[in-house]
């Protein structure tokens, strides 16, 4: 293969490594879903406020931005408005 591990090879040393080091991996994984989660939640100037009408207009328009834009526009995260839209359409 032309010096190339294949994929079962990468994949057996990954757990090989995983199961030699478990609380290395597990301190690991904590910190990469902490990084994951933590970009959605960047805008949280309005945390705890009201929404108001226009807002939900926004987010619930046809021609609305992506939900990255409007939580710049709007200063909610992301999660934040997606959860709105879900509570909204519920009515």
């Amino acid at each position: 293969m032309g010096g190339r591990e294949s994929t079962e090879t990468v994949r057996k040393r990954q757990l090989r490594w995983r199961e030699q080091n478990r609380k290395e991996w597990r301190r690991n994984r904590a910190k990469q879903k902490l990084r994951y989660y933590r970009q959605f939640q960047k805008n949280t100037r309005h945390k705890g406020r009201r929404w108001t009408p226009a807002e939900d207009a926004q987010i619930t328009a046809e021609d609305r931005p992506t939900d990255r834009k409007l939580s710049k526009a709007l200063g909610r995260s992301a999660q934040a408005i997606q959860q709105r839209r879900y509570l909204l359409s519920l009515d």
